[in-house]
């Protein structure tokens, strides 16, 4: 719908706007109870919808509150976006929670703030909907729509109604990704693929993603309630090292060495002895009279391993109770228990944070770090190189997402 005016009331602090005055019927009229539509008909209402919001996105506004009783026909091909709810300037509300999670995007269920990709995946909702007669998020309360909003991937569409077009799922699946940076970029890419398959074309655009279900469960842990923790890491610190062993090793076989060659030499020094087996032969010397510095030359030593270099890590999560595991060139040098504290409680759904610090010490040299987090039967990992030098600091930050618990790992 077109929007001639918006702005904020002076007297009483509400944002407004002022859209066209139309005659038109809101799409769930149009909808039977469980009913899909033809999927060429469902397309292409998807597809003038992408374009209405591509033409928001392009002129700087969300419009944050896409769903069918936002959707008008003027007539069964020809729809409208209306009520437009500002939240280009203002936050997740409370009562959008509530009322209607079924077209919330998780980031925005969570209470962040949404933006041009939150009304792209509510429009792949809607798309759902259209298509398959059932939404993708469907339960029996709020709070569990929410849950499975932030957690779960809705059952694949073609699987609900057999004869839809080949590249209905991968497209679904891309609207409706979790992360923001695995949907489309903009609504006009997704209108793109829609085309595809209205022409009986493959999408383009949409990445084949597979069809298992999304079972990271960020909001699943446990623990007492409190402000966000902060660890330092108590757990013993394993340094099973590749480059000490070896260092030691050769320590080791040199001190031997060294032993061997100061009694051989005791017993060569001492009057009139010869030991069983040895000939009794002077020794030649090595550019001039032989010294006990000229026997045993540039001999390595245990005494000294020289200074090393350290990492300082620092680890913000969103579990309740997790384990953390830091390797060093595929050796385990640090793991610590980590914990959450709860911050936030929504619609019964803990949200939590936490976060570890610590320093560790690393032999100099370039080394490639890998962390792994554990928490229930779910992992995640990542692995970056640096190089690190004697006596100085590297610091490594890493987190752990809240929706769909992506892992990122990077140098400061």
């Amino acid at each position: 719908m077109a929007v001639y005016d918006c702005g904020m009331d002076e007297a009483t602090a509400w944002l407004f706007v002022v859209e066209e005055d139309v005659a038109a019927m809101p799409l769930p009229r149009t909808l039977g109870v469980g009913e899909a539509l033809p999927w060429p008909r469902a397309l292409r209402l998807v597809e003038v919808l992408g374009r209405a919001l591509e033409q928001l996105h392009a002129a700087g506004l969300v419009h944050g509150a896409v769903r069918p009783d936002n959707i008008l026909l003027l007539d069964p091909a020809t729809p409208k976006l209306a009520d437009c709810d500002l939240s280009r300037f203002t936050p997740a509300r409370a009562e959008d929670v509530v009322t209607e999670p079924l077209y919330l995007s998780p980031e925005r269920a969570v209470g962040e703030r949404g933006g041009a990709s939150a009304d792209i995946f509510a429009l792949g909702a809607v798309a759902y909907r259209l298509l398959t007669g059932r939404d993708a998020f469907e339960a029996d309360a709020p709070e569990k729509i929410l849950a499975r909003v932030i957690h779960d991937r809705p059952q694949t569409a073609s699987a609900i109604v057999p004869g839809l077009p080949p590249g209905v799922d991968a497209v679904l699946w891309k609207a409706l990704a979790k992360q923001r940076k695995e949907r489309y970029a903009t609504a006009g890419r997704l209108c793109e693929d829609v085309d595809d398959l209205i022409a009986g074309r493959s999408p383009r655009l949409a990445a084949a993603q597979g069809s298992k279900a999304d079972t990271s469960r960020f909001l699943s842990a446990a623990g007492s309630a409190g402000q966000p923790s902060e660890e330092t890491g108590t757990a013993s610190q394993r340094l099973e090292r590749r480059r000490p062993v070896v260092r030691a090793l050769v320590g080791l076989l040199a001190l031997t060495l060294v032993g061997g060659l100061e009694l051989l030499r005791r017993e060569l020094e001492r009057p009139g002895g010869t030991p069983a087996g040895v000939p009794s032969a002077e020794p030649l010397p090595w550019g001039g009279a032989a010294s006990r510095s000229d026997v045993v030359p540039d001999l390595p030593s245990i005494n000294d391993p020289g200074p090393l270099a350290r990492l300082s890590l620092d680890f913000k999560h969103t579990l309740g109770r997790g384990t953390l595991v830091l390797l060093l060139d595929g050796d385990t040098i640090f793991e610590s228990r980590v914990t959450g504290a709860v911050t936030r409680n929504l619609l019964g759904i803990k949200l939590r944070e936490g976060r570890l610090r610590q320093v560790i010490e690393v032999p100099p040299g370039r080394h490639q770090i890998r962390l792994r987090v554990r928490w229930n039967d779910d992992e995640r990992s990542e692995t970056i190189t640096g190089d690190f030098t004697a006596g100085a600091t590297r610091k490594l930050s890493a987190k752990l997402g809240r929706i769909g618990k992506p892992l990122s790992v990077e140098w400061q």
